[in-house]
C-alpha cells in the first residue's frame, strides 16, 4: 500500500500541506484540487523524488537497481523525453530489454516509430510511448497527472480504456491527478477534493 499521513513541503515561503492518503494496488484514486494547491509536488513525493517534512510514508520495497514501482506520468510528455533520444532508446533505459513491443499494438504505435524522436510524433502517440516506459515490470503504481487534459476526447477516451485495462490486468494502483470532475467520478473508486479539512 502506498501512504501519506501528516506530510507537508516547503516552496520557497509556502508550506503546501498535503492530504492523508492511502492507495492499494488494484484501485483508483482521484485527487481534484485547484491550479497551484500542490498536486503536481504531491505527485513528486509519492513518487520519491523529493522528501516531505513530517512525514510518515510507506513505499514498496526495490532492489537495487530495479526501476520505481511509483512511476509519475506527467501532463506534458514532451518534457519527459531526450529530445535527441530516439523512443526505442528511451524505452530501452527503462526496459533494459524489447519486452515492451507487445505493448506496441495494445496501444495503437506502429513499430516503424520507435526510430522517431519525441517531436516526430503527435501529443496522443507521445504519451502513449511515456505510458508505456513507465509499464515496466516492477511497476506498482502509477501516478497519473493530468496525463490527458492536452488530447482531444476521442484520444482520451481512448488512452483511459487502455490504462485502466492495463492496471486491471495488471492490479496496478492508479492515482488520477485532474481538474476533470467527470473523469474522477467516471473511473476512481474514490476522490480526494483538495484542499481539505483534517
Amino acid at each position: 500500500m502506498l501512504t501519506l499521513r501528516n506530510a507537508c513541503l516547503w516552496r520557497r515561503e509556502q508550506k503546501i500541506a498535503f492530504p492523508d492518503l492511502s492507495l492499494q494496488r488494484g484501485e483508483v484514486l482521484g485527487i481534484s484540487g485547484p491550479s497551484g494547491v500542490g498536486k503536481s509536488s504531491l505527485a513528486s513525493v509519492l513518487a520519491g523524488m523529493v522528501k516531505a517534512d513530517g512525514e510518515l510514508l510507506k513505499l514498496p520495497r526495490r532492489q537495487a537497481r530495479e526501476a520505481n514501482p511509483v512511476q509519475w506520468l506527467i501532463q506534458q510528455s514532451e518534457f519527459a523525453f531526450n529530445p535527441r533520444m530516439s523512443l526505442k532508446d528511451s524505452l530501452f533505459e527503462s526496459w533494459r530489454s524489447d519486452a515492451y513491443l507487445p505493448l506496441l499494438e495494445e496501444y495503437g504505435l506502429a513499430p516503424a516509430w520507435l526510430t522517431r524522436r519525441p517531436n516526430q510524433l503527435s501529443g496522443g502517440q507521445l504519451q502513449r510511448f511515456n505510458l508505456i516506459r513507465a509499464l515496466v515490470p516492477t511497476t506498482e503504481y502509477l501516478i497519473c497527472d493530468e496525463v490527458t487534459a492536452h488530447l482531444d476526447m476521442v484520444t482520451q477516451a481512448q488512452l483511459w480504456q487502455q490504462l485502466l485495462a492495463s492496471a486491471k490486468r495488471r492490479n496496478l494502483g492508479l492515482l488520477v491527478i485532474s481538474h476533470d470532475e467527470y473523469l474522477l467520478n467516471a473511473i476512481c473508486h474514490r476522490v480526494i477534493n483538495w484542499p481539505c479539512t483534517r
